[in-house]
């Protein structure tokens, strides 16, 4: 700022005022958020829209990114209020994803699409800043820059800092990582100089290993595998030295392993080496370190030798990969050192090929290497003391991973998501898992809704647009209306094989199809008419007896006289007096379910009792839907585990609420 600028300054765009949180800004970056969820929702059809993990994708991109920008700052010091609105906005964005309408509870449309919670989110995006300060504070005590640290006002304080350690240290501790485990440097630019990489054309790579995809059968595939493995290996067999590595991890053991080889047909083991890799390492780190291991303890000790040309030998495509941009395109310190190591070798005229092979197809060259790896974590015996330096993403994944646990152990187990499918997120490949069919995008939505109990069939839209019970229809049949309904030949009487009640649009008579409404009827003082509900009372008085001023709002109770500050309390206690005969008279406080039989059918002597009509027990535990599920094929699938329950919510239910509900799912596959 130069001195007589009347702009004050901004953080994330907000006027920064130290005497103030930061809830102004998370306010506007809500607001900013919701201008993009209306873009959003003009793209996520449920119908012509995008597959969910593509929607996913761009959600998280365009959405989210807005809302979570400043978000690591601006949750440390936000009120609950502020959070809970970021919070609410972020499940929007959820709900856009999987097509699940806004009344399913946020956790619910959180698994739905497969996202993880806002929360999760910031924290780790905290701690992240947190580390990349303290490795740049360590980096400047050890080899000052040339230009100056950044000034005190904008580092972090120590109290903030002591408070997220322990924090952090409270859900990692249980793997032996806390903060002052040792870290990994932090890669901020190339240690490799231009000229130093001159030799890295002698450095050549094996990446990809084609297969024959249209092969299913499990056997016939790992000898694909590996046939292809050993055809690209074959070509390399004049190499004088063989160098194998693996990783291996198996909570909380993990080891990285090399073994030296005298040829690549033979079994004779020259030497070995292996590290310990800590308790919550990925199995990508494991690899890189193996490798790098492998390298620095087997390969450079014998530089000098004069058979100069190497073969190595490794399962991780993905190490390969990253390899395979270069010496002077590395992100990431570990593969900084590998290529460290290999422009080492070829500087002294050394020949070098990292060739990709299958793993665990029996492979000669990897088998030997996945072995000891095996034996080294059982034993717990390694050739190098100590255990290796925390890499930052494991560091973040262990935090993220415990929190997520917490978050998935401690969200709300009455919902109809949960009863049916527990924590477990959504599959967004689009795909049926028995068929490997793909699904469009309008039955991806019906599964999502119906997985959710949100569906316009049944549920709570379903309850509260009919104005009736959740109890099951199913299961509460009085006798009276199953005999009535088996007196006029109704096929979907109980103990019939055929369809339930609603099950054709053409066999529902008008008077079934008749809208029943529990509004109150007005009648007019002005005049003779009568209207429905008090909204229609005062627009009928504004538009033919403007001479009078409007009605006064009736608040008391026609049936014991009680008086009550507004018309939806008067109208709640209405249908639920004691001296109103059609009040509602069971415990929850839904109005009680109208029968779907016509208008003069005998009175009922039963009581809206039984289980909630859910997914869950429509397809366990009903007896109504018994014979239904019987002729589908499907009663014996949830039971027996043929399929899980999580496979059934895929195709084979659309066939199922066609029969039960009598819509047009079917039509969909």
């Amino acid at each position: 700022m130069t001195m007589g600028a009347s702009r004050t300054t901004k953080l994330l765009g907000m006027d920064l005022d130290p005497r103030l949180t930061l809830n102004v800004a998370a306010t506007k970056q809500c607001a900013a958020t919701s201008q993009r969820i209306s873009q959003l929702r003009c793209i996520a059809h449920k119908e012509a829209g995008p597959s969910p993990h593509d929607l996913r994708t761009f959600v998280i991109g365009y959405g989210a990114s807005k809302l979570r920008y400043g978000s690591e700052l601006i949750w440390a010091v936000a009120t609950d209020s502020a959070k809970n609105e970021m919070q609410k906005t972020y499940a929007t964005l959820a709900r856009i994803v999987s097509g699940v309408p806004s009344t399913v509870d946020p956790e619910s449309a959180l698994l739905e699409a497969n996202m993880p919670p806002l929360h999760v989110l910031c924290l780790r995006a905290r701690l992240s800043i947190f580390e990349n300060t303290r490795a740049c504070q360590m980096d400047w005590m050890r080899r000052p820059p040339p230009e100056p640290p950044p000034r005190a006002g904008f580092r972090i304080s120590p109290l903030s800092r002591n408070e997220l350690y322990v924090f952090v240290d409270a859900y990692t501790k249980d793997y032996g990582i806390t903060e002052s485990s040792s870290r990994e440097e932090r890669f901020f630019r190339s240690s490799i100089p231009p000229w130093f990489a001159a030799s890295a054309h002698r450095v050549t790579i094996g990446v990809e290993l084609p297969i024959d995809l249209s092969i299913t059968d499990e056997e016939e595939l790992i000898r694909e595998k590996r046939r292809v493995s050993e055809e690209a290996l074959a070509l390399h067999s004049h190499r004088s030295w063989t160098l194998a590595t693996d990783g291996g991890v198996d909570v909380p053991k993990s080891a990285g392993v090399g073994i030296l080889l005298s040829s690549l047909n033979s079994s004779e083991i020259i030497e070995k080496a292996s590290i310990n890799c800590g308790a919550r390492p990925c199995s990508y780190r494991t690899e890189s370190r193996a490798l790098l291991l492998a390298l620095e303890k087997l390969m450079i000790p014998r530089i000098r030798h004069r058979h100069k040309a190497l073969l190595v030998v490794t399962d991780s495509q993905s190490l390969l990969a990253a390899l395979n941009k270069g010496p002077l395109s590395q992100t990431d310190c570990a593969e900084d050192q590998i290529w460290q190591r290999l422009l080492t070798l070829t500087r002294a005229g050394w020949s070098v090929h990292l060739q990709f092979c299958y793993g665990h197809c029996g492979v000669h060259a990897n088998e030997p290497a996945d072995q000891y790896a095996t034996q080294t974590m059982e034993s717990g015996q390694y050739t190098e003391h100590g255990i290796a330096p925390l890499w930052h993403t494991d560091l973040l994944a262990c935090f993220t991973t415990q929190l997520t646990n917490k978050w998935r152990s401690t969200i709300r187990q009455d919902t109809h998501r949960y009863l049916l499918c527990g924590t477990r997120p959504s599959d967004l490949s689009g795909k049926d898992p028995t068929t490997q069919e793909v699904l469009h995008r309008q039955e991806l939505v019906h599964l999502a809704s119906a997985r959710c109990g949100e569906s316009e069939l049944w549920g709570r839209l379903y309850w509260a647009v009919r104005d009736c019970t959740n109890q099951c229809r199913f299961c509460n049949i009085s006798p009276e209306q199953s005999a009535y309904m088996r007196s006029n030949n109704d096929p979907t009487a109980p103990g019939t094989d055929t369809v339930p009640p609603s099950a054709r649009e053409e066999d529902v008579s008008p008077v079934r199809r008749r809208t029943v409404t529990r509004r109150r009827k007005e009648k007019c003082p002005h005049c003779d008419s009568t209207l429905t509900g008090f909204s229609g009372l005062v627009s009928h008085c504004r538009s033919f007896h403007p001479e009078h001023p409007p009605p006064l709002p009736e608040l008391k109770c026609d049936f014991c006289n009680m008086v009550f500050p507004t018309r939806r309390s008067t109208a709640q206690h209405r249908s639920r007096c004691a001296h109103n005969p059609d009040a509602t008279r069971h415990l929850n406080s839904s109005a009680r379910r109208r029968s779907l039989l016509p208008q003069d059918q005998p009175a009922s002597t039963s009581t809206p009792i039984g289980p909630q009509e859910t997914l869950h027990h429509l397809l366990l535990g009903c007896p109504g839907t018994l014979a239904v599920r019987r002729r589908l094929g499907i009663e014996q699938d949830p039971r027996h585990g043929k399929f899980s329950q999580w496979q059934l919510l895929h195709r084979k239910l659309f066939s199922l609420l066609d029969h039960l509900f009598g819509t047009q799912m079917a039509l969909y596959s």
